[in-house]
């Protein structure tokens, strides 16, 4: 084996002359698994710990407080989608169906945020299952990424909106293919078929885009939730963890620590625009009005006046 430490050294300096720092970490964490397989009885502590250093001093390579929005403006967009479909009866049925079918999927990311895989496998009536008056996702541990089963009870509110979909759009959209493909899973694509992680990740991306002005993928609607927790209700942030399925509260504390640093970012500045204008009494006593914005619906960013626009990027 000729992999030693000064040519791993000699390949993270060629990686950082083209690569992002968290891209580099990531390619020599690649390189751990890889010879822990080719060589397994080799003692690879010394690349194990320059791969733990590279992961420790590594930064996002996208600034994604800049992208996020609030979840209350994300479902103005979902519940907008889907009273579009119902009530433009001059559009086509098939564009009709993707605009409640895009609705509702961006409805179900606001309320638990699953992964795209998981949008992708659900199945009527295995991972998607009617209990009572309310329908509820499941998924075994053989279907999650940490091999951890969950089970998340959906808004009350949401049955009728599944319900419709299941009785009226997704038909619509399952006899787009010539031949029954798409069994009993959920989501449809445009085609008929079975909507792929990747056909959902572009759905989701290009109507929030086109609406929004802003693209969200389904991965930020994991860290919007517990944000929005850390900001509007610190006490509670623990909740995002089974929600979102975590098995390690460390991996939530990433989100709920970019809450945080979106509140201390805001309270500093206030701070510093009251020394210079030298009305600090004033800034006091404004802290409860200050604290009554902070929990506000936008508090996370502005909200975004949902524009109605359609185009024929409408149909995926």
């Amino acid at each position: 084996m000729q992999i030693t430490r000064a040519r791993v050294e000699a390949y993270v300096g060629h990686l950082r002359e083209r690569n992002h720092s968290s891209t580099v970490a990531a390619r020599i964490l690649q390189l751990v698994r890889a010879v822990a397989v080719m060589a397994p009885d080799v003692d690879w502590a010394w690349l194990r710990g320059i791969a733990a250093r590279l992961r420790r001093t590594a930064t996002p390579a996208r600034n994604d407080r800049a992208r996020l929005l609030p979840a209350a403006t994300l479902l103005d967009l979902a519940t907008a989608l889907m009273q579009r479909a119902e009530t433009e009866t001059g559009t086509s049925a098939r564009r009709r169906a993707l605009w409640f079918r895009d609705g509702l999927m961006i409805a179900v990311l606001c309320a638990w945020a699953p992964r795209a895989r998981n949008v992708a496998e659900t199945v009527i009536g295995v991972s998607l299952q009617r209990r009572g008056a309310a329908w509820w996702a499941a998924f075994g541990s053989e279907g999650t990424k940490n091999k951890r089963p969950i089970e998340v009870p959906l808004p009350d509110d949401f049955t009728a909106w599944i319900e419709r979909y299941l009785d009226h759009y997704r038909p619509q959209l399952v006899c787009r293919s010539a031949t029954p493909v798409a069994g009993n899973a959920f989501w449809i694509s445009n085609g008929g078929r079975p909507l792929s992680a990747k056909g959902v990740g572009r759905s989701v991306s290009a109507v929030t885009k086109r609406e929004l002005g802003r693209d969200i993928t389904p991965h930020l609607f994991r860290k919007i939730i517990p944000t929005e927790l850390a900001i509007r209700d610190p006490a509670h942030v623990g909740l995002a963890q089974p929600l979102l399925g975590h098995a390690d509260y460390r991996t939530t504390q990433q989100a709920y620590n970019l809450g945080r640093a979106l509140d201390a970012a805001g309270r500093h500045h206030r701070l510093v625009q009251s020394i210079r204008s030298g009305n600090s009494a004033a800034a006091r006593a404004a802290e409860p009005a200050e604290r009554a914005r902070e929990r506000s619906p936008d508090r996370l960013s502005p909200a975004i006046p949902i524009a109605r626009r359609s185009s024929r990027r409408d149909v995926r």
